[in-house]
């Protein structure tokens, strides 16, 4: 069991996995990216946000 922990090769490949999932229609990694390229549209506040609000 501790050798399992102390293995980098299984947490790069657990961590690609979990970090490109869902695989299809195409990597939530990809998604993201091109979303931010785009302008990120789509994360405005509810209400106007203020300072004291959070």
């Amino acid at each position: 069991m501790k050798k399992n922990l102390n293995n980098w090769k299984l947490w790069l490949v657990v961590s690609l996995t979990l970090g490109l999932a869902p695989f299809v229609p195409e990597p939530h990694i990809v998604g993201k990216v091109r979303w931010i390229m785009g302008g990120a549209v789509g994360m405005e506040c509810i209400k106007k946000c203020g300072a004291n609000d959070f």
